[in-house]
């Protein structure tokens, strides 16, 4: 739980993540929110031969989360064992979660990815802050898929993410920061 800090230890709905997230910040924070419904890390969907990073139960249904780092928008073959994956899980009667590197979990998120609500502070901003892989390293598929999942964030969460990337640009000039096929998000 390193970097993790819980604001009151004896309600799991205030939780402190300090830096960036990662998968084990994530883990954590979740498997404090989610108490006796946690179960596990690295879990496998039954009839398939996938693992998740994560996983729990509320009210019946088993959500399996998948922390997606970088590579899970530059492999396309990667790409297409996570829609795989995703389909077993699917039909295994799973809800399925990708979080993206390029978000950090706060009250919004954690209600837009999880249906969860919780006091959660955090001391790193969504976007493309220390990073240096940005879209214009992404494939084709990784350049839909963060276009798809972009535009179905909460407004202020996507309009962080944009700014970043204004400021990535600033920094480091418009194609080694965007394609061009992205280029309008970017638009004023």
């Amino acid at each position: 739980m390193n970097d993790l800090i819980l604001v009151e230890p004896d309600s799991p709905r205030e939780i402190k993540i300090d830096g960036y997230l990662t998968e084990s910040k994530l883990s954590a924070a979740l498997q404090r929110l989610v108490v006796d419904g946690w179960l596990g890390n690295q879990v496998h969907v039954e009839g398939s031969r996938y693992r998740w990073d994560m996983s729990f139960q509320m009210d019946g249904i088993i959500t399996v989360v998948e922390y997606d780092g970088d590579e899970h928008y530059r492999h396309s073959l990667k790409m297409k064992a996570d829609r795989a994956k995703n389909e077993i899980a699917r039909r295994q009667g799973c809800k399925v979660v990708r979080f993206p590197y390029w978000i950090q979990l706060d009250n919004l998120t954690l209600k837009h990815y999880f249906g969860l609500e919780a006091e959660i502070e955090q001391s790193f901003p969504h976007g493309f802050i220390t990073t240096k892989l940005f879209p214009a390293s992404f494939c084709e598929l990784g350049v839909e898929r963060f276009r798809t999942e972009l535009l179905a964030l909460p407004l202020s969460v996507r309009e962080a993410v944009i700014l970043s990337l204004r400021e990535r640009i600033a920094e480091h000039g418009l194609l080694c920061v965007l394609p061009t096929s992205l280029v309008d998000i970017v638009a004023e």
